[in-house]
């Protein structure tokens, strides 16, 4: 495998790992956000209020929402790629983001324990 094509896995399994948590979702589990000003003493009212597997309903919500910010982020840059000539480039070489599924599908893919394909 060519070091660019590792450089591109690596960015993807990255993306992957840090969606597998936030802190959004870490406050719902804890029931408590961190921070100053009304939101923050709003959302801890609220946190106050729901149970354990609430806080965790939501805490799974607020997850899925970082999760498909992220796909939608690299859905946004696919489509820059394909319709506007854009490049994805390390050290003055471009990465091939069109050797898998494309960005959005290799996240949801290896988010979904799908393997690479030896090239």
């Amino acid at each position: 495998m060519d070091k660019w094509t590792k450089i591109y896995q690596e960015i993807i399994d990255e993306l992957v790992k840090k969606s597998r948590s936030c802190v959004d979702a870490n406050w719902a589990v804890k029931g408590e956000a961190k921070g100053t000003g009304e939101h923050i003493t709003i959302l801890n009212e609220l946190f106050a209020k729901l149970t354990p597997q609430e806080r965790e309903t939501l805490a799974q919500y607020a997850l899925n929402a970082y999760v498909s910010g992220i796909y939608d982020t690299l859905c946004d840059l696919e489509w820059y790629i394909d319709c506007k000539g854009m490049k994805i480039t390390v050290e003055g070489e471009e990465l091939p983001t069109t050797k898998f599924e494309g960005l959005g599908n290799d996240f949801i893919g290896r988010r979904d324990d799908w393997e690479w394909t030896e090239c």
